[in-house]
């Protein structure tokens, strides 16, 4: 019970936020989950990873699946029923600011951060078949510790509620076990790295606004190509004599013409950049989502090495550097970085990726 009780010690606020946060509104409650709040759901998740005698990794990953909730909860008027919405990637930022007080390795975290990425990729697995056992193994076919991660941590979080008994079979305790301990039998023989090394790198940035990916450009030393957005909306809006970013922002948000040209301006540098095969590429977008970075990897995994830097910097410090951007005419609010972050999907190397760079 160490982690709960460090988590109660060290952050009552957040305890105080999660029992606050209920799955319910007014009649309209939530079947699955008749235990009203997150700190409940939570606390009683924790209690069966003690029964299951999980690992440290699992406990966390229980304790801080959740959080996320309490940043995108809302409530639709008209049916007066409550929705979080793709909250995961919250969670994942906000528990950053607990994991760095931690004595957990870099490794333990990243473990977490996976579980809580795609705790619902198993769970829709184990209650609806979708994704089907052939589409799990292909997504975590090189991330078999996760794969095994997630079935430790799906035990507590599915029999960690109350369930109205109109949802009962989507918790059948023999199924869900009985798929469990199959998918723990799963032996994987591809290799992680099986591809030869080429002389030259795509680069592709993923971080939320504030996380700190224009510096690391900055301090990149090898010649390098760059597509950055924020660079062409502020050379787009110099044009019109907007000189902040902004500014230029939102002349192309309101102005279609200029938004046009704005877009055609990034698809000429994207088409550039897809016959250069003499430097490195970086690719700087918030790339937050397997989609988005998809058609880099197909483009380029030919010709270059397919590299990941993904900034892992605390919701806590992304709000507090937007603050401090403001001065520059540069900022996102607290709502854009929630935004931005329920988009996030961790990493994974079956994307395409070659190698992956965690920046804490």
């Amino acid at each position: 019970m160490e982690e709960i009780k460090w988590f109660i010690k060290n952050f009552p606020d957040y305890v105080e936020k999660m029992k606050n946060c209920s799955y319910h509104h007014k009649n309209h409650l939530n079947l699955h989950h008749l235990e009203e709040n997150v700190w409940t759901h939570t606390s009683l998740a924790y209690l069966q990873a003690v029964k299951f005698n999980v690992s440290k990794i699992i406990k966390w990953a229980i304790l801080l699946h959740d959080i996320g909730r309490i940043y995108t909860r809302k409530i639709d008027k008209e049916e007066e029923y409550v929705s979080f919405g793709d909250f995961e990637g919250v969670s994942i930022y906000a528990g950053l600011e607990i994991l760095t007080l931690t004595d957990l390795t870099l490794n333990d975290k990243i473990r977490v951060f996976k579980i809580i990425s795609y705790h619902y990729t198993m769970i829709d697995y184990l209650k609806y078949n979708d994704p089907n056992l052939k589409q799990i193994v292909e997504k975590f076919k090189y991330d078999d510790e996760l794969l095994a991660d997630l079935v430790d941590y799906i035990k507590c979080d599915l029999f960690g509620r109350l369930i109205d008994k109109s949802k009962a079979h989507y918790y059948d305790e023999n199924k869900i076990m009985q798929r469990c301990n199959f998918i723990k039998t799963i032996k994987y023989n591809k290799p992680k790295n099986s591809k030869q090394e080429k002389d030259y790198s795509l680069y592709i940035i993923v971080g939320p606004p504030c996380s700190g990916k224009s510096s690391w450009i900055e301090n990149y030393k090898n010649r390098y190509y760059l597509i950055s957005r924020d660079n062409i909306t502020l050379q787009i809006g110099k044009k019109y004599g907007k000189f902040t970013y902004d500014e230029a922002y939102d002349l192309a948000d309101e102005n279609k013409i200029i938004k046009n040209e704005l877009l055609d301006l990034e698809k000429e540098l994207e088409s550039k950049a897809k016959n250069i095969k003499d430097r490195d590429i970086i690719v700087d977008n918030p790339n937050l989502k397997i989609k988005s970075r998809r058609e880099w990897i197909l483009n380029f995994k030919e010709t270059h090495n397919i590299k990941v830097v993904l900034f892992l910097t605390p919701l806590n410090e992304l709000i507090s550097r937007d603050e401090k951007r403001k001065e520059k005419g540069k900022t996102i609010t607290q709502k854009g970085i929630i935004n931005k972050l329920k988009t996030f999907e961790f990493p994974l190397f079956s994307e395409g990726i070659d190698k992956i760079e965690y920046l804490i």
